[in-house]
């Protein structure tokens, strides 16, 4: 069988274009033939994966979130084992699969040949999310933090621009429904997880990735001044810190097949940590749409 090495450069501090001759090595003890391509860019990352799923070909990458999120774009609706290799800065792509995070043990994953199908969330019909879709305070961050911050500090430059960006983000309105649940109002937070991690918290811990649904949570705010700005981002640090245990009238849990999300033409909502669209959403669940190697 072919194999085909994708690889961002970028991701994390950089350290992967310095580890390729041995990835590259160990890939050719595992497969007929490797073909290895340095990516230029997200979209590069996503046609070379979707002409390489085409052929058939096993598809690993080396990269962070955003990395996995282009890899998804290229092969969705296409039955293609992806062996993935977390070189980002958060990972929570790989910390919910339970995929090492070491080069080496991953390699080592991939070599014992383990693959299973898990769900992934497609957005209006025609673009992809694996972990998350977000929108409001912190959601950012991943790509608006510059790439010289990320390979100098790593985590802690999202830490950073986090703290920054906490004040300045105002609250937004929107419809939400999902499993038969309806919820509207302002809100200074929304996540839609198919994922257990986000900004390598455990947010979702519970949570399977192969149930056919996600889990939703909003964070509400009360009022418009000082004082209802920062009960919002208290709320939002008490999420952060302890997941789905947060109840009570500033926080709404949906969990269904489906999250349409209306009224919020104004809202961008991001993607696996990177850029994604504007406005209205509808999310649905795609059960066992993507075949990965994973850890026994």
């Amino acid at each position: 069988m072919d194999c085909v090495f994708l690889y961002n450069p970028n991701s994390g501090r950089g350290k992967i274009k310095r580890k390729t001759a041995e990835i590259e090595q160990r890939l050719r003890g595992l497969f007929d033939k490797v073909n290895v391509f340095e990516t230029k860019s997200a979209a590069d990352m996503t046609q070379k994966a979707r002409e390489w799923a085409d052929k058939g070909a096993t598809i690993v990458f080396a990269g962070g979130d955003g990395t996995f999120n282009a890899v998804l774009e290229g092969v969705a609706g296409r039955d293609v084992a992806l062996g993935y290799l977390p070189a980002g800065t958060a990972n929570d792509a790989a910390g919910s699969l339970g995929i090492p995070k070491r080069m080496r043990r991953a390699l080592n994953m991939i070599a014992r040949g383990r693959t299973v199908k898990f769900d992934c969330m497609q957005i209006n019909g025609k673009r992809y999310a694996f972990c998350i879709v977000a929108a409001g305070s912190l959601t950012r961050v991943t790509y608006e933090t510059p790439q010289r911050r990320k390979r100098f500090f790593g985590w802690f430059a999202y830490a950073a621009a986090v703290l920054k960006r906490l004040w300045r983000e105002k609250p937004f309105y929107v419809e939400a429904e999902s499993g038969g649940v309806r919820a509207s109002g302002n809100f200074a937070l929304a996540l839609i997880m198919n994922g257990k991690r986000v900004a390598r918290f455990p947010l979702n811990r519970a949570a399977s990735m192969r149930d056919g649904r996600c889990e939703t949570v909003l964070v509400r705010q009360f009022g418009e001044g000082v004082r209802a700005r920062w009960s919002a981002r208290a709320a939002i640090v008490r999420l952060v810190l302890f997941g789905a245990k947060c109840k009570g009238k500033r926080y709404v849990w949906l969990c269904g097949e489906r999250v349409k999300i209306a009224k919020s033409d104004s809202v961008l909502w991001d993607f696996d940590g990177e850029r994604g669209l504007k406005g209205e959403i509808d999310v649905r669940v795609l059960r066992g749409a993507v075949r990965v190697f994973v850890p026994k």
